[in-house]
């Protein structure tokens, strides 16, 4: 009974030691890990503040736990917040605290069954001709000492994540072409005038200058309303034989069409949008970025791509100032 009673004492000397020692202990973390990324700033940031985007560089993903369900509320702004539960990664949720588009992000992270909350931010700056992508993380440790002595641990464990994850977003953003302000929005349909037919490559100019004004001289006699720029949508390309397309018009209020003029709508839905100054003969370059992009990014295309030509080439001499959009339907 005395030796069951010494290891007793021993035991709770042992275990008031160490509950003492961790008050000793820091109560709180920061773990900090950088990386450079060669690569437009703008699809960086994008990369990491679009919700939907994680997936493809994070490293607490479907890899990591095969049972997780990710669910995003918002995307890219103050209050956005993304949430998981999984049977490896647990159940909580991180949420945009403060957003300055293209220089850092901060997020707050809140865990199930642990009551105090995470910090996380990221920060882009430029050096040279490349940004360097720094990840931070703090948090109060509160008083449980358990928590205290995981605290010596986090900046390996968290770190490492950190790297890994950094190192994903490096290989993901230096991917993707090197052009300028791609993205993936939603574009709402509207009602058009429009007209479809098959055309040489030689001839696409001549097709859309004959029709935009007719279309638009139809509207105004029946007492309809254009509205935004004209379009036209590629439904084949063929560049030795004949091209489907079709030029329309939208419009404030639905029309009917006459002759080979039709009523229809705008495409619309969720795109791959890209803006494009130049010659109208010199898009194959945006197209190709376009191909890049959703390659990367493993983005299923749902339909022929459109044009919107924002500048009136009657009224732009210069080809090099004119604004045309492209637009790629994608699921």
């Amino acid at each position: 009974m005395k030796t069951l009673k010494r290891i007793i004492i021993w035991l709770l000397v042992i275990i008031v030691l160490l509950v003492g020692v961790a008050y000793l202990l820091p109560g709180s973390y920061k773990v900090e890990r950088s990386t450079l990324i060669k690569a437009d700033r703008g699809m960086v940031f994008n990369m990491v503040c679009d919700f939907d985007n994680m997936e493809l560089w994070t490293p607490w993903s479907l890899d990591m736990d095969t049972t997780v369900v990710f669910e995003n509320i918002g995307s890219c702004e103050v209050g956005a917040v993304h949430k998981w539960d999984g049977e490896e990664m647990g159940k909580g949720k991180m949420m945009i605290t403060e957003l300055i588009s293209g220089e850092k992000i901060v997020w707050e992270l809140g865990f199930e069954g642990y009551s105090q909350k995470m910090l996380a931010g990221m920060t882009f700056e430029p050096e040279g001709d490349e940004w360097l992508v720094t990840w931070t993380a703090s948090g109060d440790l509160g008083y449980n000492p358990i928590y205290r002595y995981y605290g010596l641990m986090i900046d390996s464990d968290l770190g490492l994540d950190y790297e890994n994850g950094l190192e994903n977003l490096k290989t993901l953003c230096e991917g993707l072409p090197d052009y300028p302000g791609i993205e993936v929005t939603t574009i709402a349909s509207m009602p058009a005038l429009s007209v479809k037919d098959s055309v040489k490559a030689t001839d696409i100019g001549v097709f859309l200058e004959t029709y935009f004004p007719q279309l638009y001289m139809y509207t105004i006699r029946q007492g309809g309303t254009p509205t935004g720029h004209p379009y036209a949508v590629y439904y084949s390309w063929d560049p030795e034989g004949l091209i489907l397309m079709e030029a329309g018009i939208p419009l404030t209020e639905p029309l009917e069409g006459e002759g080979v003029m039709m009523a229809t709508e705008t495409p619309g839905g969720k795109v791959v949008k890209a803006v494009y100054y130049g010659p109208y003969e010199e898009t194959a370059k945006v197209y190709n970025a376009l191909e890049q992009y959703m390659n990367v990014l493993k983005i299923e295309k749902a339909g022929p791509p459109w044009e919107v030509y924002v500048t009136d080439p009657m009224q732009e001499p210069d080809p090099a100032k004119r604004e045309t959009i492209i637009y790629f339907p994608v699921k």
